[in-house]
């Protein structure tokens, strides 16, 4: 049954986040009670519009293939935001890279002054040097 599916995600999701369902019923401007009846299963005529913004509160995307394999996503527009925030929270929880942090403070005067752009530019060559640094170390064996 697609409730099960829908509600199972829900569940996974919401625990992943380690958000309560109140809150996510409050964002997702239903009631407690329907979202809990949605993760149980037991809500087999929640409407697409709900289910979709229910969805996109945890970071979940519904993708349909139409008959040429063209993929379309559907979701409520009033939510994008808040999925694209769940998708990052997700990534935060389960994000086991390393994190290398490119500093402003060095900067010089000029590209500090030339705005946005050039100190964008700025960070950016530090992180083509630090990558390089990183791969002639490997390539040393080191």
């Amino acid at each position: 049954m697609l409730t099960d599916q829908v509600g199972s995600l829900l569940r996974s999701a919401r625990k992943t986040l380690g958000l309560t369902q109140a809150e996510l019923a409050r964002r997702a401007r239903v009631s407690e009670r329907l979202w809990a009846e949605v993760e149980r299963g037991e809500r087999p005529n929640v409407s697409l519009e709900t289910a979709l913004r229910m969805l996109s509160e945890v970071g979940v995307t519904v993708r349909l293939n139409d008959q040429l394999g063209i993929s379309h996503e559907l979701s409520d527009a009033q939510t994008k935001g808040a999925a694209r925030a769940a998708r990052a929270a997700v990534r935060r929880v389960t994000w086991t890279g390393t994190q290398t942090t490119l500093a402003r403070k060095g900067m010089p005067p000029e590209v500090a002054a030339g705005g946005r752009l050039r100190a964008v530019a700025h960070v950016s060559e530090q992180a083509y040097a630090v990558a390089r640094s990183v791969r002639s170390r490997k390539a040393k064996g080191g």
